[in-house]
């Protein structure tokens, strides 16, 4: 094992970034926020890894607008080109399930038995990799003990479903509201016009494909199995048991404690009846018995994530 402590004043950590990705049979980023300019600095790194059937993948923020569309839209198209390339969003406070701000800066690479774990304060921008005052500490493995805990808390990220992966859709929408909040992000954060787009990215992000299902999807999996048993109205106590037996066998990465609330949260909001602005009228709830809930047509044929 071998632990250095680094600041860009001693060695850009852009440099060594470039250089584990270029001949990584695995690498693994997940950053606050990232930046065309900060992909220019990797990008001969990234092809090399990919053209040598390298695996990839990227998970960037999207908190307070800052990664930005140009970044995304390379990352798209790179991943149409190669199968290799796996490239998510993680929405942001107001969307990510959590109420948390997305902030790790992680980096994960595998050569053969070598294991390679960077972790600190460096964003995926030119200015993080190469000359913003940033210290990272970079730990080489090949019996890997902190990159196996670097890489629980990555997958820790990669396994909820605030996780998609965006789409041009996505991105025209997106587009317009990076450009408003960095021109005045307190007007942004104001304009009505600007808050109905961030409302219809959101609704686009629901459908574009993750890495895990949300609870609402396995809510109707659970109900449509009941209702194929003769069920019409399912009790909630049954909903939360399923749901939870669906989680544990998928070794889904939820957090439990407070599973049950984010189930019933997900009822109350996509109810009939709630007036929450983004309802998608996915379930009825039964008017003679309290706990009871079947699904509307638009339950019935959900196929988001």
């Amino acid at each position: 094992m071998a632990i250095q402590i680094l600041s860009n004043l001693n060695y850009p950590i852009g440099n060594i970034i470039s250089q584990e990705l270029h001949n990584a049979s695995s690498a693994k980023i997940a950053v606050a926020f990232l930046k065309y300019s900060g992909v220019k600095v990797i990008e001969k790194s990234l092809d090399n890894c990919l053209k040598n059937n390298g695996n990839i993948e990227i998970i960037a923020g999207l908190d307070f607008k800052t990664t930005d569309p140009q970044s995304i839209h390379y990352l798209i198209q790179l991943q149409k080109q190669t199968p290799n390339l796996k490239f998510y969003c993680y929405g942001d406070k107001s969307e990510n399930k959590t109420d948390v701000v997305f902030h790790p800066k992680i980096y994960l690479f595998e050569k053969g038995r070598e294991t390679t774990g960077i972790v600190g304060s460096t964003n995926l921008t030119r200015g993080g990799l190469l000359s913003n005052f940033e210290v990272n500490v970079v730990i080489k493995e090949t019996k890997p003990l902190y990159f196996s805990q670097l890489q629980a808390i990555h997958n820790s990220v990669k396994f909820t479903d605030s996780v998609f992966s965006p789409d041009e859709e996505y991105l025209v929408g997106y587009s317009d509201v990076y450009k408003a909040f960095l021109q005045n992000e307190e007007k942004a954060v104001k304009d009505k016009g600007i808050q109905n787009v961030v409302r219809q990215i959101n609704k686009r992000a629901e459908f574009l494909p993750g890495t895990v299902p949300s609870i609402k999807s396995l809510i109707i999996e659970v109900i449509k199995k009941e209702k194929e048993q003769g069920m019409e109205f399912i009790h909630l106590q049954t909903i939360y048991e399923k749901v939870e037996t669906i989680v544990d066998d998928k070794k889904l990465n939820y957090k439990m404690d407070t599973f049950r609330n984010s189930i019933r949260g997900e009822l109350n909001k996509h109810e009939t009846n709630s007036k929450h602005p983004d309802n998608m009228d996915l379930f009825i709830r039964s008017s003679e018995q309290k706990g009871l809930y079947s699904l509307t047509d638009k339950g019935k044929n959900y196929e988001g994530r």
